[in-house]
């Protein structure tokens, strides 16, 4: 708890400096922090393999992501548009007084940022909620993964250097431990603090509210934002071509293991598609081989949630899970379930964060039309081809519940650009109109300020 107080005041402390430094500063402290973790590549790479078991192969890609992430910001900052500025002098079409207005957004002050598990470099100490705040001018406290520590602590200390040696402001960046996933108390006093303005948060929908609840407690409420729980769902036209599509959601499914936001965990089926979708799937889910997941309590809780879903009245388990060998890997798993089952239990509409899914084959000619899909922060479409006659009414559905439709293709990979929207309604996150990911997620660490007839004299550096 000392570390969690000590870390925030003196964020609060870098705030006036990093905030007032000139945009073109900020942004070239940016991108050497960026040019900084690059020389780090290797290093990096092989600690996060290390701590995950994710392979060298899945990471380079993410490593990639994290140091252009911090680049295309570092250029957003310079450009400066994100900011809105909007003068309106005195017209004589003035709708109430005619007062000379200005406005746009301010920074609101120092960030904490919980990690993901799941992409301990994209989503880490400098991934997405760090660079997009960074941007907006405001310092950042991440709390260290108990998944992957050495890694974040590696992180930390290339940027902090890299930030000292360019502005003399390493305090941008803070960094809070905690090894032990079951201790809450950095994280209870990192969101508690009255000098953190606001939080952004990867990971469970447990852990999304309980962070959200402890936010609203405080003596002055602050925004979170959280990225929660995401089954994507998968929605296809009676002509879509169910071989096809099987194969592409195994790789899917398959991918990083399935620990992935994106990864589509819930499949609805004609009836039409229902058997071959159903074969195809169980055949490569069940041919996959077991791998260990990103830490042992996350496996724990996969086991935990795959058991839930079996045990649920009309569940068949097409793939079981459990180990066939007595190791502590994970398998993946199918399940499959009726349409009413399926709507009677909520249990069936939850996550299961791994590489597993639930198949609902609708039946007769029922449509998913109106089914209440779970928020999600995808949803798949999956048609005949461009003149699909059914395909208007699931893309409408698809839409409703998600912050990003997919056509023909899977969801699991996120082009980081402007017109990306990684978000989405209740569970996915908790505040659906923002995104996490590109130019806009800057926009969740600021707030709009207008000012009246100001005084030549006064400098807001607008």
């Amino acid at each position: 708890m000392t570390d969690s107080v000590s870390k925030c005041g003196v964020a609060e402390r870098a705030l006036d400096a990093w905030r007032r430094w000139r945009r073109v500063d900020r942004a070239a402290a940016m991108e050497r922090v960026g040019g900084a973790l690059e020389a780090r590549r290797s290093e990096v790479i092989a600690s996060a393999a290390a701590e995950t078991a994710l392979t060298p192969e899945e990471l380079a890609p993410e490593f990639v992501r994290m140091v252009a992430t911090l680049r295309l910001f570092a250029g957003v900052v310079r450009e400066g548009s994100w900011r809105r500025p909007a003068v309106d002098p005195p017209t004589p079409e003035s709708i109430g007084p005619n007062h000379d207005l200005r406005s746009a957004l301010v920074p609101l002050g120092p960030v904490a940022v919980f990690g993901a598990s799941n992409f301990p470099l994209a989503y880490g100490v400098c991934g997405g909620d760090t660079a997009s705040a960074w941007a907006a001018g405001c310092p950042v406290v991440v709390k260290e993964h108990p998944a992957h520590p050495r890694t974040g602590r590696l992180i930390v200390e290339t940027a902090r250097a890299a930030l000292d040696r360019s502005v003399g402001i390493a305090d941008a960046l803070g960094y809070v431990r905690n090894e032990d996933p079951g201790d809450f108390t950095a994280a209870r006093a990192l969101v508690s603090h009255p000098a953190i303005r606001a939080v952004g948060f990867t990971g469970s929908v447990a852990g999304g509210l309980a962070v959200e609840r402890l936010a609203r407690e405080r003596a002055v409420p602050i925004p979170v934002f959280a990225e929660m729980g995401s089954v994507n769902p998968v929605l296809m036209t009676p002509a879509a071509r169910a071989a096809e599509i099987a194969e592409a959601l195994a790789g899917s499914i398959l991918a990083r293991f399935g620990q992935q936001c994106t990864c589509p965990g819930l499949v609805l089926a004609p009836a039409s598609a229902g058997s071959a979708l159903v074969e195809g799937l169980s055949t490569r889910l069940a041919a996959a081989p077991p791998r260990r997941m990103l830490a042992p309590w996350i496996r724990d809780a996969y086991l935990r949630r795959c058991g839930r879903a079996a045990l649920a009245r009309g569940v068949r388990v097409l793939v079981d899970p459990t180990a066939r060998d007595g190791r502590r890997d994970a398998h993946a798993a199918l399940f499959e379930v009726g349409l009413d089952d399926w709507l009677q239990q909520p249990t069936l509409h939850e996550e299961i964060f791994g590489p597993a899914a639930v198949i609902v084959v609708l039946p007769g000619e029922a449509t998913p039309a109106d089914l209440p899909l779970p928020g999600s922060l995808t949803c798949s479409v999956w048609t005949g081809g461009p003149h699909d006659p059914d395909a208007g009414a699931l893309a409408g559905l698809a839409a409703s519940c998600a912050g990003r439709v997919v056509f023909n293709g899977v969801p699991t990979g996120v082009r980081v650009c402007e017109a990306m929207v990684h978000g989405g309604p209740f569970p996915s996150t908790n505040r659906p109109d923002t995104t996490a990911v590109g130019p806009r997620a800057i926009e969740r660490w600021c707030r709009a300020v207008c000012v009246q007839n100001a005084p030549s004299s006064v400098d807001l550096g607008w």
